[in-house]
């Protein structure tokens, strides 16, 4: 059986999934990590699919999906999610350019799409207080005073 698992960055914060991470690792699966995820969802053998009623809360339930046309596109999404992402282990490295993280990326682009940040810690799976410190540390290495202009200098850099 073959178990290829994409986690948000933060499980590297998280003693207790970070330990299931490295044990399904030893176990002969693979683990890799993006800063969000479009969608969390199950893949079966490529012929079922369970994703969530309600992606904003999973604690809702899920829906079993068969269809050929959805198990397609979910088996695609993930693909291109699965390409992207770091191996577990692997030293999540700065942009030689704008020295972001891949997170503070996300992060920058979250909040320039709008979201709060309230959203934008449950997208990243941290909490609000890891998303203000980043923000601060962003607006920090921009010389920006209030996130209005930490925005517009992001944006001038080239960061968004």
């Amino acid at each position: 059986m073959e178990v290829r698992t994409v986690c948000l960055d933060s499980v590297r914060n998280s003693a207790p999934t970070l330990e299931y991470a490295r044990w399904l690792t030893e176990s002969g699966g693979e683990v890799r990590t993006v800063p969000s995820l479009p969608l969390r969802m199950i893949l079966i053998d490529g012929a079922s699919a369970l994703v969530p009623l309600d992606p904003s809360d999973t604690r809702r339930g899920a829906v079993l999906l068969h269809a050929a046309g959805a198990m397609t596109a979910l088996a695609t999404l993930f693909e291109q999610v699965w390409a992207v992402a770091l191996p577990l282990g692997a030293r999540q490295a700065r942009d030689e350019d704008t020295g972001l993280t891949p997170q503070e990326r996300e992060l920058l682009t979250l909040l320039a799409n709008g979201l709060t940040d309230e959203t934008a810690a449950g997208r990243l799976g941290v909490s609000l207080s890891t998303v203000r410190r980043s923000m601060a540390s962003i607006m920090e290495r921009l010389g920006a005073r209030s996130r209005f202009e930490a925005g517009l200098r992001a944006a001038q850099a080239g960061w968004l």
